[in-house]
């Protein structure tokens, strides 16, 4: 039996399924040298997000490519879309490995279903690891311990209107902590994909902003202690200069 599929990150216990979207202020490749737990290396890095990361061999060294802030930790003959990491640490589907680069499966591009020569033990239906992008640019995370083939991720996340996806490591590896659950396994992996979601920036209080555009107040001067002389002396002016 499936788990539902939902729009905002949610863990079921039962089924051990979560998908979140949102806006990613930024990612990081991370090498689990150490052979830490997602729950290890999300409270040491404050991030929001934490995923599975692509595979690995015997020796817990990664395949394929894995590019950390220029270091190249693994690579192959095979270049092909991967999750790159630029200057502004956005997370996006690209080949560029200059600046950080993890591997992955191409599964969707622009809408549009890829397909990629799979290893029976890629390709036979497993739990699923899945980073995508809609058109504004916002992150969609997949992680799911229901059995599937890559056709079926594909269709379940074109219906979450997923525009660029990347398969990611699966079966045992599946793993992850959002805000409102997690995905347990375990597995240690030796790549793991951090994301830091977008706070939305606070409303300035009217009275602040009123201060400012004044010139009574400024960022600099704001910190200031105001004595109660000076508070009482502003309140007699607001009331008149008479009692």
């Amino acid at each position: 039996m499936s788990c539902p599929t939902i729009a905002r990150a949610t863990a079921t216990s039962g089924c051990g399924s979560m998908v979140d979207t949102f806006a990613c202020a930024k990612a990081q490749v991370y090498h689990n040298t150490a052979k830490k737990s997602p729950a290890q290396i999300k409270a040491e890095t404050g991030c929001s997000h934490i995923i599975n990361g692509y595979l690995f061999n015997g020796k817990f060294q990664p395949v394929g490519w894995t590019v950390i802030d220029g270091q190249i930790i693994s690579r192959d003959a095979y270049r092909d879309w991967g999750l790159s990491i630029g200057n502004d640490n956005k997370p996006r589907m690209l080949t560029d490995r200059g600046g950080s680069f993890l591997s992955g499966v191409p599964i969707l591009k622009g809408g549009a279903k890829l397909y990629r020569d799979l290893t029976p033990d890629v390709a036979r239906a497993a739990a699923r690891t899945a980073v995508g992008w809609l058109a504004n640019g916002k992150v969609v995370l997949w992680c799911d311990k229901t059995a599937m083939t890559r056709e079926t991720l594909q269709n379940k996340l074109l219906g979450l209107g997923v525009e660029d996806a990347l398969m990611l490591d699966g079966g045992g590896s599946t793993q992850g902590i959002f805000p409102a659950g997690k995905v347990i396994s375990s597995r240690k992996v030796p790549t793991l994909m951090l994301f830091w979601e977008e706070t939305p920036a606070k409303a300035e209080d009217p009275a602040i902003a009123w201060g400012k555009a004044k010139g009574l107040l400024t960022d600099a001067n704001a910190g200031e202690t105001v004595t109660r002389k000076t508070l009482v002396r502003a309140l007699y002016k607001l009331e008149g200069g008479h009692g």
